[in-house]
């Protein structure tokens, strides 16, 4: 197998085997078997078990946040902005479920090992696109001022993203369809009522 592919099978089945066990109880053995080598093998790939799920979370959230930049680019309108963030945010949950579930379900881990290295202002930046939407839009009459916007945000982001715990795209019930029942809840139950 060419190397680029082999790390590639490494990558993707450490994610699988870290979503499923979480970081901490996830061995080397663990990841070698579900890619069918040796322990040994991994460390021609990877120096450590901490290396391969910094990759996991560095090539999710590096995509996370080229998708939100091109979505958002030229998008003033806090609801129109809100409602492109929930679907990006949906869409990419769909093409890393377990990186998704990793993001959130280690978030000590996340924030010691991972957000003091160089993905700390990724993180940040992707967060502010949140935050700042949300800002704004308060500031702009768009969206409630009798519901804390730190409080707002939290309750959606837990359901955009722990949405990876139990979603399952299927024809029935695409992403898409997800993403906007989402917005339905959410940012339409969040704008500001008529005055």
């Amino acid at each position: 197998m060419d190397p680029r592919e082999r790390k590639r099978q490494i990558l993707d089945c450490a994610a699988e085997v870290f979503a499923a066990h979480g970081v901490a109880s996830t061995t080397v053995r663990q990841i070698a078997d579900a890619v069918g080598v040796y322990s040994g093998t991994l460390y021609h790939y990877f120096p450590s078990k901490e290396t391969i799920v910094y990759e996991v979370i560095r090539e999710y959230l590096l995509d996370l946040r080229v998708r939100f930049r091109e979505a958002l680019a030229g998008r003033d309108d806090p609801i129109t902005r809100l409602e492109i963030l929930v679907r990006t945010a949906v869409l990419a949950a769909e093409s890393y479920p377990h990186a998704t579930r990793i993001w959130q379900n280690e978030l000590d881990y996340m924030q010691e090992q991972m957000l003091e290295a160089d993905l700390g202002p990724v993180a940040a930046e992707l967060e502010g696109f949140w935050t700042d939407t949300i800002t704004a839009g308060v500031a702009a009459g768009q969206f409630r001022a009798d519901i804390d916007p730190h409080v707002f945000h939290m309750l959606l982001r837990n359901a955009v993203w722990m949405a990876s715990q139990w979603y399952r795209p299927s024809d029935d019930y695409p992403a898409d369809t997800l993403a906007r029942d989402v917005v339905t809840v959410f940012v339409d139950g969040f704008r500001a009522p008529p005055a």
